[in-house]
């Protein structure tokens, strides 16, 4: 599958600086409303599985874990603890997944790429996407230094280290990269951002950026409006502000974390923001895995039977 970039997005900066592998899906049709005005995209209970763009959010405990497939484009996103790394392939090889077009490291964190090397070993790999670290700031953790090292050691496989601005094409999918912004030695803050956009539906991709993240792609002018928010750092309070929620302004958020969590994921007050904003929530911990489905124009979601 080849990886297109197709441009670089000029920024300003500040002028101071589902059906599921196994299991039942449970549907719905509701026209979403929210921040004062009428969506132009509805998201609905999926009753069918024949639709052209399908999203998985995983269930997998307290990280991230995310399946993206449209016609033969097939996009990972982290996948959780190395201790999930087996169950998550099980996963991806139950829907169908032989090849991976495009493997994206939000950040180094083992929460979100301790699977990556599972992932690696047992599928196809042609891209893997990870964030720049100048030398003084590049992780340690063995999580990191595990993918980098799956990364070289698979035959084909182009490393691109991604910044905010650049623009690629998967298949018929178009990705737009936020952040970061800048450097930070707070490795959340070095999350990649990405927009992915299918006809006229559009998801954002967060890993854990926090406030900081967020006023960066703010100040720097990115057009953040989006239909699906994944919720930064598993609904953590140090994420999605009122400003950068307002502008991404979703019908629909997705939060990933383990039931019982020992961080109390998500926070009552990043829920109430979602609440107020009338966005539709999903839970991977109350409603296991989440399948969101697209023909490009609307949503349809299919919920994990716990």
């Amino acid at each position: 599958m080849e990886i297109k970039k197709t441009k670089l997005q000029k920024y300003l900066l500040p002028l101071a600086l589902i059906l599921i592998a196994v299991g039942i899906g449970v549907a719905v049709l509701l026209a979403v409303s929210g921040s004062g005005r009428e969506r132009d995209v509805n998201v609905s209970d999926a009753v069918s599985a024949d639709y052209p763009l399908r999203v998985d959010f995983v269930d997998v405990g307290q990280g991230d874990g995310i399946l993206i497939r449209c016609g033969d484009s097939v996009i990972v996103i982290d996948g959780g603890e190395p201790d999930v790394g087996g169950p998550f392939v099980s996963y991806l090889k139950n829907v169908g997944v032989s090849t991976v077009s495009c493997y994206i490291a939000s950040h180094p964190h083992v929460d979100h790429i301790g699977a990556a090397a599972a992932v690696f070993a047992a599928f196809d790999v042609q891209s893997m996407w990870t964030t720049a670290f100048s030398e003084l700031n590049t992780p340690t953790v063995s999580a990191y230094e595990d993918l980098l090292t799956a990364a070289a050691n698979e035959p084909g496989c182009e490393v691109r280290f991604v910044a905010a601005g650049e623009e690629y094409d998967i298949g018929e999918l178009h990705l737009q990269i936020f952040a970061p912004v800048t450097e930070s030695t707070n490795h959340n803050d070095m999350s990649i951002v990405v927009r992915l956009t299918y006809g006229d539906v559009s998801f954002l991709f967060t890993g854990d950026t926090e406030a900081g993240s967020e006023q960066a792609m703010l100040d720097a002018g990115f057009s953040l409006r989006s239909d699906v928010l994944k919720v930064a750092h598993h609904g953590s309070s140090s994420s999605t502000t009122e400003a950068f929620l307002s502008a991404v302004d979703p019908a629909a958020a997705v939060i990933s974390c383990g039931t019982g969590n020992a961080y109390g994921h998500p926070h009552r007050e990043v829920l109430q923001r979602l609440e107020d904003a009338g966005i539709s929530i999903y839970r991977t911990d109350t409603d296991g895995s989440v399948i969101l489905f697209s023909d490009g124009k609307d949503l349809f979601v299919r919920r994990m039977v716990r």
